[in-house]
């Protein structure tokens, strides 16, 4: 059997020819373009070849199809990082046999080269037995088995794809049921992860078409292992059902199905569906693909609670930066926080979505960050700025954007951080936008960082009473500040006395 690598990366060559000659490979060609394995190919045939899709010169999606226009019997494995259901469509229909995502396990490509072997014996059987017309019930039960494995493959390329595009808990478990019911047809799904607090409890984290409970519903079974007697008691006490006493409920033909979701090997959750659409009860590819599908999502939680974690002491690192800017300032004093605070409620009259509100709770405290870049002498001058001094103040939205940058937030955040001193007239800085130019978000905090500033007291001046802010922001709309920003804000600043604004917090 020959073998071609090809891959831009040294390191994945080299890992990937040691492994094959573990398996026994006794032919290996590693290249690291495109141009060299179609001159390679040109020279001798080649069982299979392992190619990276993105490479310099010719890449592996060019190179994928010249090959299959003159070799079509070699197998083509695209290998990538950056999947999309576009780019698998597109390489499968340029001749691709299989696809492996960026990391991957070697035992991933043992897999590929099983399913490709059994793939290879079921066409070629589709091949000779569509010769013989005596045996073309054989050749339909192939067919109907082949159109399974292309749906199968389809389904787990959806699923890898989908979950690459994911990075909030919530919309995770969501797409666990959703996906679980859509795959398998089913009328009812449960997301359990087990009680850290009480080993013989779940907790719900997203469920479907069930009536006796939702996210956070605990339930006990009263046992510590994961054994088929506590799939029973969960599905009972979920669904309000007991599963067939004729069928094991992990088992195929079964009314009802459990997933186990493990992390590292430990167990950490169960997914329960029941009552599938039809008489078969639920099989063995059902029990194949929400097994991928779990393995995918397990690995997914871990991701996204590692990233969780490097984001929360990033944003402590940010919010102490915050804390020593403010406090070099007594007058300046939990002004992040309070301009954060408005700027939620003004979003909420103006009906924004739950993310909006969230990107502003996680940037509001943060829209003044660069000011630890400016000297504290023009900080806290009593006296009018000189115009090199402003000019220098001018510079703290763009100093704010490049330190959160590692916070890799997303363009509307960095926006409120960026261009939380724009006006309306397009006079502002740091890009003088104009009118709606200016994202949303961003032109909700100009309207609170504005509000807070006059009503507060500073070195140079008193603080205006709420009336009179007021009456400056009317006065300004359509110049200064968005006028349906300023009309959303009025409710929510008329509520407040001067003490209650002094005394404001998130």
């Amino acid at each position: 059997m020959r073998v071609m690598i090809v891959d831009d990366d040294p390191m994945v060559g080299e890992t990937l020819g040691m492994f094959f000659e573990h398996l026994n490979f006794k032919n290996i060609t590693i290249l690291d373009r495109g141009e060299k394995a179609l001159t390679e190919i040109d020279r001798g045939h080649f069982d299979y070849i392992f190619m990276d899709l993105m490479m310099p010169g010719i890449g592996g999606l060019e190179t994928l199809k010249r090959i299959h226009e003159t070799h079509q019997l070699t197998n083509v494995i695209i290998m990538t990082g950056y999947p999309t259901m576009e780019t698998v469509i597109d390489a499968m229909r340029s001749g691709a046999s299989d696809f492996l995502v960026k990391p991957f396990r070697l035992q991933d490509i043992k897999i590929i080269l099983e399913r490709i072997s059994r793939l290879k014996i079921l066409m070629e059987n589709n091949w000779r037995l569509n010769q013989e017309l005596e045996q073309k019930q054989e050749v339909e039960k192939l067919n109907i088995e082949l159109q399974k494995r292309i749906r199968s493959q389809a389904l787990m390329y959806d699923i890898v794809d989908s979950l690459s595009r994911i990075n909030r808990t919530e919309e995770l478990h969501r797409f666990v049921i959703n996906k679980s019911i859509d795959i398998c047809q089913a009328k009812k799904a449960c997301f359990l992860i087990r009680d850290n607090d009480n080993s013989s409890s779940y907790i719900m984290l997203s469920q479907k078409g069930l009536d006796n409970g939702g996210p956070g519903k605990r339930i006990s079974t009263g046992m510590e292992k994961i054994e088929e007697n506590i799939n029973r008691r969960l599905f009972e006490r979920c669904f309000g059902l007991t599963p067939d006493t004729d069928h094991d409920s992990k088992l195929p033909n079964s009314n009802y199905i459990s997933i186990p979701f493990n992390i590292r090997n430990e167990p950490f959750g169960l997914l329960l569906l029941g009552e599938k659409t039809g008489n078969s009860g639920f099989d063995a590819d059902d029990q194949f693909i929400l097994r991928f599908m779990a393995e995918r999502t397990a690995l997914n939680i871990e991701n996204m609670a590692l990233y969780d974690n490097l984001m929360q002491n990033l944003m402590a690192s940010m919010m102490s930066l915050v804390g020593a800017i403010e406090a070099k300032d007594i007058y300046t004093r939990q002004h992040s926080s309070r301009v954060t605070n408005y700027a939620v409620e003004i979003a909420k009259i103006m009906g924004c979505a739950d993310d909006d509100l969230h990107r502003l709770r996680t940037c509001g405290p943060l829209h003044d960050i660069g000011k630890i870049g400016i000297d504290d002498s023009i900080l806290n001058k009593k006296t009018r700025l000189t115009d090199i001094e402003y000019d220098k103040i001018k510079t703290h939205p763009l100093i704010g954007v490049n330190i959160v940058s590692p916070l890799m937030l997303d363009n509307e955040e960095l926006a409120i951080i960026r261009n939380h001193h724009e006006r309306w007239d397009g006079r502002g800085y740091p890009d003088n936008l104009k009118a709606d130019e200016t994202p949303l978000l961003a032109r909700i905090l100009i309207v609170a960082d504005s509000f807070d500033a006059m009503s507060s007291d500073r070195a140079y001046r008193k603080g205006l009473p709420i009336d009179k802010c007021i009456e400056e922001l009317i006065q300004n709309k359509g110049t200064q500040f968005d006028p349906d920003v300023v009309d959303a804000s009025l409710s929510i600043f008329r509520e407040y006395s001067d003490q209650e604004r002094i005394s404001i917090a998130i």
